[in-house]
């Protein structure tokens, strides 16, 4: 047992788990740091898209752009912008927002989202009863 330990190691492999440890443990953080950031991203992307689709609902009833960004902000966060196209009968919401990335130095995404949906005609509440109801 030539240059062996009592736990049958030589005496120029000690630490050397200690030395892989320390060698491997930041390349798991910077998975993880990422793998969290993009988990944030994801949510964020899920919360675009719920403000999009409430915007053009409420847009397409009638409601002002005013209140649909009000929607947007409450359900997007108040870093989100909105911006808003109706032509041919259609309604078409744009809501973006920028979301950290793993390290702020970096910088971090800018996520968007995108809802279109039909304009009611004629459905509004300053409407007389029974207008367009096609009874008659």
């Amino acid at each position: 047992m030539c240059g062996a330990t009592a736990n049958g190691r030589r005496a120029g492999e000690r630490g050397s788990v200690t030395a892989e440890f320390a060698v491997a443990l930041p390349a798991v953080i910077v998975v993880l740091a990422f793998l969290l950031a993009g988990a944030a991203a994801g949510a964020a992307q899920l919360n675009l898209e719920k403000a999009a689709q409430a915007a053009v609902r409420q847009l397409g009833r009638g409601e002002t752009e005013a209140a649909a960004a009000r929607t947007v902000r409450s359900i997007a966060g108040e870093g989100a912008a909105v911006a808003a196209d109706s032509s041919g009968g259609w309604v078409t919401v744009r809501v973006t927002a920028s979301v950290p990335g793993p390290w702020p130095e970096l910088g971090g995404w800018t996520l968007a989202a995108e809802a279109t949906g039909p304009a009611e005609l004629g459905g509004g509440p300053a409407d007389p009863a029974g207008a367009g109801s096609g009874d008659g």
